[in-house]
């Protein structure tokens, strides 16, 4: 399971650092009030993007589960207790 949770933190150091470079062409925005806007939509939109990942783990608990793994055993696979598997695959988390 260790090796599992490396995987996990890999994968998630390597999309975080890509979100990260995206928010950094911003940056690059030559106009002061005009990068200042943009970064303000950035961050009031922002709250619907995390709705994605939320998604996109649900989705995989799902399909866990569809492999026929019990909620206890998802829930070690991911890292969680059984209970919150289960809101994860309900989509209450």
């Amino acid at each position: 399971m260790g090796e599992e949770s490396d995987d996990a933190r890999q994968a998630a150091d390597d999309v975080l650092s890509a979100v990260r470079d995206a928010l950094r062409q911003l940056e690059a925005i030559p106009d002061a009030a005009v990068r200042a806007r943009a970064a303000g939509l950035v961050l009031r939109e922002w709250p619907a993007e995390r709705g994605l990942a939320s998604e996109i783990r649900r989705e995989a608990v799902d399909i866990l589960h569809r492999g026929g793994m019990d909620f206890p055993e998802i829930g070690a696979a991911i890292g969680t207790d059984r209970s919150r598997a289960w809101r994860i695959w309900k989509g209450m988390s």
